[in-house]
């Protein structure tokens, strides 16, 4: 069955049972190595107009995962020459979408600004249906990927998932879960956790924010017991122990920490960071910005920044990317739908 057919498959039957509901979100973010188009190499003779300047709008919390690819996105332009100047605005709220609703309002017409966005965008959008979506601005390409991680405070009775799973079969609502925007991948995945142990996953209690460090610090407060996010924003609270791993949410175990697959809960999920130009600029400008971004991930600077931030190289462009991006939104949307999540 291919991705589209799975996604019809699940739109069409909500009352999937909880292997099905895995299937299908997996189907819709797991790196996918044969999607992939030809190497982004076949950019490197085209003709590119460097920038004076360069905006890159993030819309989330400074330190959060899209604020890092951004950042260094921006470093890996400006170190190759693509562009004099990197600006940073960031304007986190609703898993992106008032940011997104910023930037349309304000750079539509701007040929020099990119906008980051991802997963968390879809699932926030598909979520809240907001006014302004991601219709309003132009796919330039996706550029990362990356999995969660389940961490608890070092001092947390949940020493592994069997605990854990045990108090959610107990009473789901007395672990209260913490991450991303609502309806963003850590919240999709702490409701397949739910769907996958038989809970209803419209009880679980859940507590967005826009950054790791959020997160973190409502651990820290006793507000949260479990944080969700990729792994790039807890590793230095892992390093120093002060987080404690639960499992992560790939198939295999990553980064030393299992995988929710091999502890008996069967579920897999991944998230993926792309750049949006402005939807009013002309097709010659979302050309050159498309070739700059292009340009910049076949640099040492972006190889290393993927290197070090543990993040999967996972790039799809152009029309294969607006391809995958349609059925990511329907998919988002169907997923939703079956795990009941809320506002």
């Amino acid at each position: 069955m291919d991705r589209r057919t799975c996604l019809h498959a699940g739109a069409a039957g909500a009352l999937l049972p909880a292997t099905g509901l895995a299937a299908l979100a997996q189907s819709a973010a797991r790196p996918q190595a044969a999607a992939i188009p030809p190497s982004p190499s076949a950019a490197a003779g085209l003709p590119v107009t460097p920038l004076p300047l360069l905006r890159l709008y993030i819309p989330g919390g400074a330190g959060g995962g899209w604020d890092q690819t951004g950042r260094a996105l921006g470093a890996a332009a400006q170190s190759a020459g693509l562009a004099q100047r990197v600006e940073y605005e960031n304007k986190g709220g609703k898993g992106g979408t008032v940011g997104l609703a910023d930037f349309v309002e304000r750079y539509s017409k701007d040929p020099a600004a990119l906008l980051i966005g991802g997963m968390v965008m879809v699932g926030a959008i598909a979520l809240t249906q907001p006014k302004v979506t991601l219709a309003q601005v132009a796919p330039i390409a996706r550029l990362t990927s990356d999995y969660m991680v389940l961490v608890v405070p070092a001092s947390s009775p949940f020493g592994n998932v069997r605990a854990l799973a045990a108090e959610m079969q107990r009473e789901l609502a007395s672990v209260v879960f913490t991450g991303g925007s609502l309806g963003g991948v850590d919240h999709m995945l702490a409701g397949m956790m739910a769907r996958q142990l038989r809970l209803n996953p419209g009880a679980l209690k859940y507590e967005p924010t826009s950054s790791g460090k959020e997160a973190i610090a409502l651990l820290a407060a006793g507000k949260a017991q479990v944080a969700i996010s990729s792994y790039s924003e807890f590793k230095a609270e892992i390093d120093k122990k002060t987080l404690m791993p639960l499992a992560v949410s790939s198939r295999r175990a990553q980064y030393g920490i299992p995988s929710l697959t091999e502890q008996n809960i069967a579920t897999e999920l991944a998230n993926w960071r792309a750049v949006f130009a402005p939807g009013q600029i002309s097709d010659a400008q979302k050309e050159n910005l498309r070739r700059i971004v292009i340009r910049t991930t076949e640099t040492a600077a972006w190889r290393q920044s993927l290197q070090d931030n543990n993040w999967i190289g996972a790039m799809l462009q152009g029309k294969d990317f607006a391809d995958s991006l349609e059925i990511e939104q329907a998919i988002a949307s169907a997923v939703t739908m079956m795990l009941k999540l809320r506002t």
